[in-house]
């Protein structure tokens, strides 16, 4: 079974560097502080938004990804929708399966596949949904005809529609609407029984089994899809703002990388080791206060910058590589970069050892260009 795993990873790696490159030569990317898809634009291919405040009203052909602060898409979508974000409400009718990770969600249209959720405070009210259920989160509240299963680990969890299939629920509190109508077996965990509403139906079995107080390692559990699928969008953000605002200095970051690489490394794992020592003695003497300061804040600030950056310097490599092209940083070797960086870190122990080389190399590219300038200007 081990084998098999580490083959399916690899497997993914491979496809992502091979077949995603031709997907997002087709896609549709937009990004900014404030991003609208108006109600008379269509999108041929998959949209891709990625920015602050973000707003699909027009009809999308293929899948929506999408990362933000708020995210609204209120246009059909035929395929899929995958969002993260804080704020997000799909109110439109999707073609196939939904995946969000976010803090308020809110789910109104219907939804011809799966629905995948991880948040805090869920509303789905969609008139249908055609397939399974999987949602994980603080305050849950599940109004639609579902065609297929239910998993759902929560706090408050509440149901009040039609289930064709069977419901598994490990929370606090269960609540059955009076709308609730079970056609399968009802099986939940948590700190009392179910409250049942008048009408409230399970034509099935129903195994009810306490929780213990407090113990909310299930619910935790349900969440790391969740916060998978947050850390790639933020990472989708983070080098979309540096790849396309500040591209001169990205590119330069890319190039200074390529060069040398390897003596880039070495400067980055200095500087990783270094810097921190240096300031940390500063700040120990009254003289080096100010400048210990500013070394530990420039220390900080260059690992997030580094962070950023680093899904991008390999997003241009394979980019180049794929295209037997120029060097470049735009938004397809950046999305490149970044999907591919998230799946090389699930691999075990080589895929960490891999995303950190890459730190190290961009972290070394950053401070050979910092500490060029700087002799320029002295």
């Amino acid at each position: 079974m081990k084998s098999y795993t580490s083959f399916a990873k690899i497997f993914a790696l491979g496809a992502v560097v091979f077949i995603v490159p031709g997907v997002l030569f087709a896609a549709d990317f937009r990004s900014g502080e404030q991003v609208t898809i108006g109600t008379t634009e269509t999108v041929v291919g998959d949209l891709y938004l990625a920015g602050g405040t973000l707003s699909s009203a027009g009809s999308v052909e293929g899948d929506v990804y999408a990362g933000g602060g708020t995210v609204i898409v209120s246009g059909a979508v035929k395929q899929d929708v995958v969002i993260g974000g804080g704020t997000i409400s799909v109110l439109a009718d999707v073609g196939d399966d939904v995946r969000i990770g976010g803090g308020t969600i809110a789910v109104q249209g219907s939804v011809a596949g799966d629905v995948v959720i991880g948040g805090g405070d869920i509303t789905v009210s969609s008139a249908r949904i055609g397939g399974d259920v999987l949602i994980g989160g603080g305050s849950i509240h599940l109004e639609s005809a579902v065609e297929g299963n239910i998993k759902i680990a929560g706090g408050d969890v509440y149901i009040n529609g039609p289930v064709k299939g069977d419901v598994n629920i490990q929370a606090n509190t269960v609540t059955l609407g009076s709308k609730a109508v079970i056609a399968g077996n009802l099986k939940y965990r948590a700190s009392s029984e179910a409250t049942m509403e008048e009408g409230a139906t399970v034509l099935g079995t129903t195994t009810y089994e306490p929780a213990p107080q407090k113990n909310n390692g299930a619910f935790f559990s349900a969440l790391i899809s969740a916060a998978a699928l947050l850390k790639l969008f933020m990472l989708i953000v983070g080098a979309l703002f540096f790849g396309l605002l500040l591209r001169r200095f990205t590119s330069t970051v890319v190039v200074t990388a390529y060069t040398r690489p390897l003596i880039e490394i070495g400067r980055g794992f200095v500087f990783l080791v270094v810097a921190p020592i240096v300031s940390i003695l500063l700040l120990v003497t009254l003289v080096g206060i100010p400048l210990g300061v500013l070394g530990l804040f420039s220390y900080i600030a260059i690992l997030i910058v580094g962070c950023c950056i680093a899904p991008i310097v390999l997003g241009s490599w394979l980019y180049r590589w794929y295209t037997k092209g120029e060097l470049e940083v735009h938004w397809k070797s950046i999305l490149l970069g970044v999907v591919t960086y998230f799946i090389i870190g699930i691999v075990p122990i080589v895929g960490g050892l891999v995303q950190f080389a890459l730190m190290l190399l961009t972290l070394g590219a950053i401070v050979n260009i910092k500490w060029t300038a700087l002799k320029e200007w002295r």
